[in-house]
């Protein structure tokens, strides 16, 4: 893997950004202050572009036999931190729709990619991932000799949702930037001949089986808005209709393999999973523990090799690494996570290698995105800290063609 720095004048670099705010719905591409689209790409070799997305796969089937584990574990269920009310609804049957994953590797220090978690509750980054590639690809694709733009996500959620022709998207309507991922999906379902129809998921009304946005019937649902704020909702009723009755991408279920206490259930319930899919999930995602009072001496004395997660933490909100601690901030940390305890994992730290970008050192994640396990694209992040969340700037993701 390395980087590469756009080969555009700065007028060029200007029109690029201008493209992704009116063409492609990137509508933030400032963040205090700074851009956060970098003039950069991240350059995978051939070889390491086959090697991440045949890894993303056979994780992602390991994943799924341990999440009809938990599901089918009442123990297990509510261990991963599934609100009671919405258990039946995952427990029950549901009609089949394709599932939209995104998994993000880091190459370590020795030269391991490892992966820090999957994404499957209403992963993002589509006007980033398919709109840079896009941009760049396009009038400036002369610029990149050598290299390829992987993926296509556009094409890959169009083709999910090839069965249905009205397309119902809920979203959380207090956010622009959920706003802005919704309003280009739109767009593409539209242009492939889709009557798509946006709103809160407040707005859904069921009448039996049969779904409606503001009076329109929809045949499926696309689902950007967390699963765990379902059973808050004044209509939680027609939800756990609609999850039960309705095509959704993604469907309730990913809810539990959202949860970062979800890596840890196997071996927290003793779960019959298999030994294979065991083998698979510990050599490429680090040991994840709930956590609880027992381990709190553990942890502190080896503050530095571990990191704690919120069960249903968004954007790296709830991420704290106890190597970026004191050693007080650290146990202050945790002593505040045990008053919730079921409500957090802890997962041991790697080390990541930090790459040189136009703008400085930093650290780099390869988001990849899978659809039922097949890979459907890029969406990578850096940031100047060993930790993605919502201050990290988006690159580019390309691939040498030998």
């Amino acid at each position: 893997m390395r980087t590469l720095a756009w080969p555009l004048e700065p007028d060029e670099i200007e029109a690029v950004f201008k493209a992704m705010r009116f063409a492609h719905c990137k509508w933030d591409i400032y963040h205090r202050g700074k851009h956060n689209l970098m003039p950069d790409a991240i350059v995978l070799s051939r070889s390491e572009h086959e090697l991440l997305t045949e890894t993303a796969g056979r994780v992602w089937k390991s994943l799924r036999q341990l999440e009809n584990q938990v599901i089918e574990s009442p123990e297990a269920l509510a261990g991963v931190g599934i609100p009671e009310a919405l258990r039946p609804a995952i427990t029950g049957n549901k009609p089949k729709a394709p599932r939209l994953s995104r998994c993000d590797f880091h190459l370590t220090v020795g030269g391991r990619w490892m992966i820090s978690e999957f994404n499957e509750d209403g992963p993002g980054g589509f006007s980033e991932a398919h709109g840079l590639n896009a941009v760049l690809s396009g009038e400036w694709g002369p610029r990149f000799d050598g290299l390829e733009f992987p993926g296509g996500i556009r094409e890959h959620l169009i083709a999910a949702f090839d069965p249905w022709p009205r397309i119902g998207l809920v979203y959380a309507t207090a956010y622009s930037e959920d706003l802005q991922q919704i309003t280009l999906i739109a767009d593409w379902l539209r242009a492939a001949g889709h009557l798509a129809v946006c709103g809160s998921p407040a707005n859904l009304v069921m009448d039996g089986d049969a779904a409606s946005l503001f009076d329109e019937p929809v045949d499926a649902l696309f689902r950007y808005f967390p699963g765990e704020w379902l059973g808050d909702l004044p209509n939680a009723g027609d939800w756990l209709q609609a999850i039960q009755s309705v095509p959704m991408i993604n469907s309730l279920n990913a809810l539990v393999s959202q949860s970062k206490r979800f890596y840890a259930a196997a071996n927290e319930h003793d779960l019959d999973l298999a030994a294979h899919d065991r083998e698979v999930i510990a050599h490429h995602l680090p040991e994840s523990r709930y956590l609880e009072p027992g381990l709190r001496e553990q942890l502190i004395v080896e503050r530095e090799d571990w990191v704690l997660k919120g069960a249903f933490g968004r954007m790296g909100d709830t991420v704290r690494l106890g190597i970026g601690c004191s050693p007080q901030e650290w146990a202050d940390t945790l002593d505040r996570a045990l008053g919730q305890s079921d409500l957090y994992a802890v997962q041991q730290r790697f080390d990541t290698v930090p790459m040189w970008f136009s703008s400085g050192l930093a650290y780099a994640s390869v988001g990849v995105y899978l659809i039922d396990g097949q890979f459907a694209g890029y969406y990578s992040r850096v940031s100047s800290y060993p930790v993605i969340n919502y201050d990290s700037c988006h690159v580019a993701t390309l691939v040498e063609t030998a």
